[in-house]
């Protein structure tokens, strides 16, 4: 079926005694990681006028198709800079996790069958974001339930809704009053026509935890604003119960509740070129801009064994060609 090789996908990082072996070291990107340091990334191109996104080197002895090599060359995965920000980080909480790595389809093309039935989402350009809540046990005043009556239905614990917010990976401490959770990136989304009550009706409903995950956009946020003066969110998915739910039930929800999600560009059997297609185009989330790119995932939710719960992103060949991907940015 052809020969075997290693392949490096768009953003590895090789050491410099690596890429100087491979003699590859002048196709390679130099960049200032998170710690200050010098790496060595490799960096989509053009050859031929066709674009590029990886790296292919004859396998070492010994290395078997479907091994993971990684180590071996010491390759390790770059991402955008890392934006600084306030230090209103708190405790995280496990039932309040961060969102699923979203590996790139360019790199596991065959984790979807073609005509697997799937959802194709427009890639919102801003900064990912968390809200939801936790339900604990109410902890009462002493005072207030001195001399108190006996509940109606005794020995049932009584539940409080633990409201949170947070970033990728940080969860982020409430804003002391409701302007500065409107200007909050991370807490913004509470203030959102829909977000509370559909929060509040899952908790009401008996579920112990749920999480909206979304995008905030628009001023200040990336270099795409959308024509956005301020900030904006646009939900994509759904956790309760530490479970993702499938699309439509996310879809039913939040239009219930009025909640915006992020665009829809097909449902329909998959196939790699139209995921393709769809990557580039102007964006239906406002504005004179281009997309960043896609979201891919099946209707129904499944995992697989090598990358987990499936959903996966395509970042169209002109977002990534343009300044905008240069001036991409990301926060902990």
């Amino acid at each position: 079926d052809g020969d075997p090789v290693v392949y490096f996908e768009q953003g590895t990082v090789l050491p410099k005694e690596v890429a100087d072996r491979l003699a590859v070291t002048q196709y390679l990107k130099e960049r200032t990681d998170i710690d200050g340091n010098h790496v060595l990334v490799i960096h989509r191109v053009r050859l031929r006028g066709e674009p590029s996104f990886g790296l292919v080197v004859e396998p070492e002895p010994g290395m078997e198709v479907g091994q993971d090599v990684a180590d071996f060359y010491g390759a390790t995965k770059d991402g955008p800079p890392v934006r600084t920000v306030a230090g209103d980080s708190i405790a995280n909480d496990p039932r309040f996790p961060a969102y699923t790595e979203v590996e790139n389809l360019r790199s596991y093309p065959e984790v979807i069958a073609a005509g697997e039935e799937v959802v194709v989402t427009e890639k919102v350009h801003g900064t990912n974001c968390r809200v939801g809540f936790v339900a604990k046990p109410l902890v009462r005043e002493a005072t207030e339930l001195y001399g108190a009556a006996p509940a109606a239905d005794a020995g049932k614990e009584e539940l409080e809704m633990v409201r949170m917010a947070g970033s990728r990976g940080l969860r982020r401490k409430e804003p002391d009053d409701a302007d500065a959770m409107r200007s909050n990136t991370y807490w913004y989304p509470w203030t959102v026509a829909g977000v509370e009550s559909l929060l509040k009706e899952l908790f009401l409903q008996g579920h112990d935890q749920a999480v909206l995950y979304g995008e905030v956009f628009g001023a200040g946020i990336q270099s795409f604003n959308y024509a956005q003066p301020g900030i904006a969110f646009r939900a994509f998915d759904l956790m309760i119960d530490g479970t993702f739910v499938d699309h439509d039930e996310f879809a039913a929800k939040c239009e219930a509740h009025g909640i915006e999600t992020v665009p829809l560009l097909y449902r329909g059997p998959f196939s790699l070129a139209k995921v393709k297609e769809l990557s580039d185009g102007e964006s239906l989330v406002g504005g004179k801009h281009g997309r960043e790119g896609v979201v891919v995932k099946p209707v129904h939710e499944r995992t697989d064994v090598k990358i987990g719960r499936v959903i996966l992103k395509y970042v169209g060949d002109v977002y990534l060609f343009g300044k905008a991907a240069e001036q991409d940015t990301t926060d902990l």
